[in-house]
């Protein structure tokens, strides 16, 4: 039997392991997936930690976790747990030292305050330099570089016999016995049933944005799932222990990160690095203007508040929107073109007419985008009388707008995509499971995705408080729990 058990080999499991290993435990670790990384493989990959040597090195020595704490709070419109959050905050410069001890390569942009998402008071986001196939401009799909910088220390504990790794192998259930987890029965690559266990279960299975079902049951009211979630992140861990009695919370928290595309309609499959449109005014002006489906604004498109953008959405029906712009607005320098892309690509696939459409008029652009033609019109030609009267915009844009008058028009759908969930396994601030009635479930721990978005971040994305604290409470865990095995 393993000092340890890990459920899942992505981000706060792969840390887990390899600090615990480290100390001398011996860690089994179950992963449904062939590799390890989970969301490692299409995450952006942002880090944020206040005080780190990254930031000293660049010459700034004025960050603190408590300037980190009061962002973070801040950003969140209070709704993350403050508890959690100081765990987070407290443990992310080390983390990311960490990761610079192991090689890490940061962009050399970096710290930078991210723009993406509504902006910290001081630079303290890093990413993963460029790596083959990337934008250098773009910080987009950067995770991969994480992985890659922690696999040396993983195959050096595997390579040991410390950690043993079970590929292709799926949790089914939590093994409990006389109240406390003592570990967990799975499924193997041939099909057969299994158990593993050890006084001490570790679960770092992810979210739930691949599974349709398990989304709509926590996050009620919401449409059809449009996702950019690895394959395996389908809530097995906060389904198993939930049956074991845990405290599921925050689903209802839910936030959608905007300017994703779906691949192909209907397929219910977003793309970061090569099918999104940077929609921050922060970092790119808009020329265009968003609709719904009826044709009408609802959001100033220059706010710099991205959050209140993002809750703008969750109003509209079927929680999506449309970017319309004219032909002069894709020539600007300002056009909405998604990474991956060029101006040509939007005007070929507009040709196709599958999330891109063009025409001549824009009532024949509303008819063949699923807007309503009349709507759309009429919010045009309102759009264009207010720019030539040089009167205030009744949603509160700002800034100097050409009309939207030069065909032909373009409209972009964009659905709300799923980056990460937001509901998760209710933890104490020593990352054990608590049930309904706030109790600890002895043997039972979570770290990562599984906690959920919501806990770190609340309503928000917060710049780098979803990796950055899976990383961390990963390695909190690899500690704590190697020195109860009496390893370290």
């Amino acid at each position: 039997m393993a000092d340890i058990l890990v459920v899942g080999a992505g981000t706060a499991g792969i840390a887990c392991a390899i600090l615990a290993a480290q100390a001398g435990a011996t860690v089994t670790v179950l992963e449904k997936d062939a590799v390890i990384g989970g969301t490692l493989h299409v995450s952006a990959g942002h880090l944020s930690g206040a005080g780190t040597r990254r930031q000293r090195d660049v010459g700034i020595d004025d960050d603190t976790s408590d300037r980190h704490f009061d962002d973070v709070m801040r950003l969140s419109r209070g709704e993350a747990d403050p508890v959690l959050v100081r765990l987070a905050v407290e443990e992310a410069p080390h983390t990311i030292d960490w990761l610079h001890d192991l090689g890490f390569a940061f962009d050399p942009s970096t710290p930078a305050i991210y723009l993406g998402h509504d902006a910290y008071s001081r630079a303290r986001t890093v990413w993963h330099a460029a790596g083959p196939g990337q934008q250098p401009a773009s910080p987009l799909g950067r995770a991969i570089g994480i992985l890659e910088t922690l696999r040396p220390a993983w195959d050096e504990q595997v390579a040991a016999g410390r950690i043993v790794p079970h590929f292709s192998t799926a949790l089914t259930a939590l093994i409990v016995e006389d109240g406390a987890v003592v570990g967990a029965r799975a499924t193997g690559p041939a099909g057969a049933s299994a158990e593993f266990r050890s006084s001490h279960t570790v679960l770092a299975t992810g979210g739930y944005g691949a599974s349709p079902e398990l989304f709509a049951e926590l996050t009620p009211g919401h449409p059809r799932l449009v996702t950019h979630a690895w394959h395996t992140a389908t809530g097995d861990g906060i389904v198993a222990a939930r049956a074991a009695g845990a405290a599921i919370r925050d689903g209802e928290k839910h936030n959608y990160r905007l300017g994703m595309i779906e691949v192909e309609p209907g397929s219910g499959r977003g793309e970061l690095a090569r099918n999104f449109v940077g929609l921050s005014a922060a970092a790119r002006r808009p020329d265009e203007i968003w609709v719904n489906e009826q044709g009408e604004r609802f959001v100033d498109e220059t706010t710099h508040d991205i959050t209140g953008q993002e809750r703008a959405v969750l109003g509209q029906p079927g929680h999506r929107f449309w970017l319309v712009f004219d032909e002069a607005a894709l020539a600007g320098p300002q056009a909405p073109v998604p990474a991956g892309w060029d101006r040509d690509a939007v005007r070929a696939r507009s040709d196709e007419g599958v999330v891109v459409w063009r025409d001549a008029t824009p009532a024949g652009l509303a008819a063949k985008s699923g807007i309503d033609p009349a709507g759309l019109e009429q919010t045009l030609a309102a759009y264009n009388a207010r720019i030539a009267a040089a009167t205030s915009d009744p949603l509160g844009r700002t800034g100097t707008d050409a009309p939207l008058a030069q065909g032909p028009f373009y409209a972009l759908a964009l659905p709300a995509g799923v980056l990460v969930t937001f509901g998760g396994i209710h933890v104490d601030t020593q990352l054990r499971a608590l049930d309904t009635a706030g109790c600890t479930i002895a043997g039972l721990y979570a770290a990562g995705e599984v906690v959920g978005g919501g806990a770190t971040s609340g309503i928000a994305f917060c710049g780098g408080m979803l990796i950055t604290p899976a990383l961390s409470f990963g390695r909190i865990l690899g500690r704590t729990l190697a020195a109860a095995a009496g390893r370290a």
